[in-house]
Order: structure tokens, then sequence, then C-alpha cells
């Protein structure tokens, strides 16, 4: 399960440059991920903390992966949601996703089901891996919305910008 967790991350964020040396991040990041799909999570997260502060948005989830199950830390959905948001924030789908899912269900956030769907409808919008999930969250979390709930939420969606880099 972790080798997915770091595929889908790499797959989703990590430009291709052929000819182009690695970036020193993007070899940190490498050498994070590494250790985190070996399972030496102290290690991972000991390399990814300082990118996640830089603002990688792949550091910053990852960071969240780890907080909510515990790995290379105690548990904690709240810091785990923490890290999301500020992933989410810049625009990164899987942390949008994830974040939707923790305001869904009320972990370590209040539950929130008009924020999760927003989120869940920013992290369809990207059109990747993490579209059909974010789809399905939102389509289920909208039935239980009261009428024009949804028309108010759509605009706060339309005016979110994400973070600049």
């Amino acid at each position: 399960m972790r080798r997915v967790v770091v595929s889908i991350l790499v797959l989703l964020a990590v430009p291709v440059h052929a000819a182009a040396p690695p970036h020193p991040a993007a070899a940190r990041l490498q050498a994070g991920l590494d250790a985190y799909a070996g399972g030496r999570f102290v290690e991972a997260r000991r390399t990814l903390l300082p990118l996640a502060d830089e603002g990688s948005a792949i550091a910053e989830t990852l960071c969240g992966v780890m907080a909510a199950r515990g790995e290379g830390m105690a548990r904690s959905p709240a810091i785990a949601a923490g890290w999301w948001l500020r992933a989410a924030n810049r625009g990164y789908a899987p942390a949008q996703l994830a974040l939707a899912k923790a305001l869904a269900a009320g972990r370590g956030v209040p539950r929130d089901p008009g924020a999760a769907w927003m989120w869940a409808r920013l992290a369809a919008s990207a059109g990747n891996g993490t579209a059909a999930a974010a789809t399905a969250l939102a389509d289920a979390l909208e039935r239980g919305f009261a009428v024009g709930e949804r028309a108010k939420l759509e605009a706060r969606r339309a005016a979110w910008r994400p973070w600049p880099m």
C-alpha cells in the first residue's frame, strides 16, 4: 500500500525532465519517498519535514499521510489535516482529496460537509488520478445539502485560488 501511495504522489506531481539534472530538492524528495516506500518512516519524516516546511506539496501531503497512520510519529489526525490543508491550498489534488475525506468524516477537524464538498470538487477538477474518487465523494456529500446550499458552495469553490508558489 505504501508503494501505491508513493507512486501516485510521484506520478501526479513530479515532472519528467530527461535532459535536466535533478534539482537538489527533487533528490531530497526522492530520498524521502524511497525511505517511505521502504518502511523507514523516521528517516522519511526527517527527510520530508524540511521539504514540507519549504512548501513542497508532495512532502506536505506525505507528512499528513504519516501523521494520519502514525508512521514515524504518534498517530495524529489533526496534524495530518493541517499538512493536507497546506498542500491543498497549493492546489495539490491528492491533498485536496485527503482533506475532503477528513472534513467529511470529522477526522482531526470538525466535520464540515460543505468544506469537504468544496475540496473534493477542487480535487476532481484536476482531472488526474484523484478525479473519480473526489467526484464520488462530492456527489455523496451533495445529496445531504439543503436547497440553495450547493450554489453558495459553488461560489466559494469558484472564488478559491491556490497559494502562490
